[in-house]
């Protein structure tokens, strides 16, 4: 009864003066994952080819990278407020361009500038919520928030369920939803930080300090960005109904969801290279058992999907937490804007390169990606091992649930505590 006392205070101290922006985070991370799925659908409605489909869908990432190196500017000169109102309005109003014209050299653009302000809103809200943290409540600080996006994403797969005889009435909802991320994040009390721009490491140094970590956050980039911009084409393809196409998107990030924490005490327990591989092995077998599963519906798609989506989203953490058991703590902040963009590198050009496997070999291309990008990364891995069985940690780092693409992580991982939290210890009440 101490401990849920405890756990209750805790709550309430730690997390609920940040509600405001885990709503924000959750109405944002709906609109975006729904957006996703819709515009793939909708590509794929018109006949446009799965390889120039692949291309202008994985653009959003291109605008997300940019993004991460534009936005800390701006965001340092209007302010947290101001910055997240701006790009989740210009969110709105892209999203309606989607419904006032079909040419792809407009959704390009569109899809460009939608990746920028999604990048950039979420930098906001991480930034923000990560300068709430210390390393007593980090850890439950970023559970929640991983489960708020998470959620979210989920949730705005389902939005393919909704009539939408006008074609419009998808994106007037998507729009409204970016709008009213705005409510609880422009009416919060919580004071807004001021951020730094974090400059990454090269990669040289992080392929050196950890080759398996590397790879692994490109694998992973490749089939997270493959899931989400190409999945439902390759369920509509297949033969889905909108229904099952939504239910399909769903379950599949709801699986990542539900497999962050057992995989990752998991990993906190032996070499996660073992467990990375054994992931990967997982994927290997379960691929090519998927494709056929989804076609019966019913429960048969709604376990092996979540499989997958186990499998598929539990990469990047696992791996991230890799990288930092082999680091000094002054060097974090540096790594984690390198597995940031290293990631990055897999979600443009996983959509791509599948994309043209599919048009070229159908769209069970995509399913077989499944298979053969990790049993790739399983070769690597196991050649990696034989040359250096052991790993010499500097410090072993628990595994953090930490959100996947399309969210950029902007940590201020090596901060003891908030400078918030500092100046309060200077305060003294004065006595009268």
């Amino acid at each position: 009864m101490n401990k849920f006392n405890a756990l209750t205070a805790s709550l309430k101290n730690v997390i609920y003066p940040l509600t405001a922006l885990f709503m924000g985070t959750m109405f944002v991370c709906c609109a975006y994952a729904s957006l996703g799925s819709v515009l793939a659908f909708k590509l794929n409605q018109s006949h446009t080819p799965t390889t120039i489909s692949g291309i202008i869908l994985a653009l959003y990432y291109l605008g997300s990278i940019i993004a991460s190196f534009n936005a800390p500017k701006f965001i340092n000169k209007v302010g947290h407020i101001r910055s997240f109102a701006v790009f989740a309005s210009l969110l709105s109003v892209l999203v309606l361009g989607h419904a006032f014209s079909a040419n792809r050299l407009v959704w390009v653009a569109l899809r460009l500038g939608e990746g920028f302000c999604i990048g950039s809103t979420t930098m906001c809200l991480e930034s923000w919520i990560n300068t709430r943290a210390n390393n007593k409540n980090r850890g439950m600080i970023i559970s929640v928030y991983m489960v708020t996006s998470y959620l979210g994403a989920s949730l705005g797969q389902l939005f393919l369920n909704i009539p939408d005889k006008s074609g419009t009435f998808l994106y007037m909802i998507i729009s409204i939803l970016f709008s009213l991320a705005l409510m609880p994040v422009s009416l919060t009390t919580l004071p807004a930080p001021s951020i730094q721009t974090h400059k990454s490491m090269s990669y040289r140094k992080g392929y050196a300090v950890s080759p398996v970590g590397f790879i692994c956050c490109i694998t992973s980039g490749i089939l997270v960005g493959t899931f989400y911009m190409l999945g439902a084409i390759y369920a509509s393809n297949i033969g889905l109904d909108l229904k099952n196409v939504s239910m399909f998107m769903f379950f599949g990030v709801m699986g990542g969801l539900l497999a962050q924490f057992p995989l990752g005490k998991l990993s906190d327990t032996m070499d996660r290279r073992y467990v990375l591989t054994g992931i990967a092995c997982f994927l290997v077998i379960l691929a090519p058992v998927v494709h056929f599963m989804v076609l019966k519906g019913g429960y048969y798609l709604i376990i092996s999907t979540m499989l997958l989506g186990a499998g598929t989203f539990t990469l990047y953490p696992i791996s991230v937490s890799h990288v930092n058991d082999l680091i000094p703590d002054e060097e974090r902040i540096n790594a984690s804007g390198m597995l940031i963009l290293t990631q990055n590198i897999g979600l443009v050009s996983g959509p791509i390169l599948v994309s043209g496997g599919m048009s070229l070999f159908g769209p069970f291309f995509f399913m077989a990606a499944f298979a053969i990008i990790p049993a790739l990364f399983i070769l690597f891995t196991i050649k990696k091992i034989k040359i250096k069985p052991d790993i010499n940690y500097l410090n072993v780092t628990p595994t953090q649930p930490i959100p996947t693409a399309p969210a950029n992580t902007f940590n201020e991982l090596a901060q003891d505590d908030t400078l918030l939290d500092k100046a309060k210890d200077l305060i003294t009440p004065v006595k009268e």
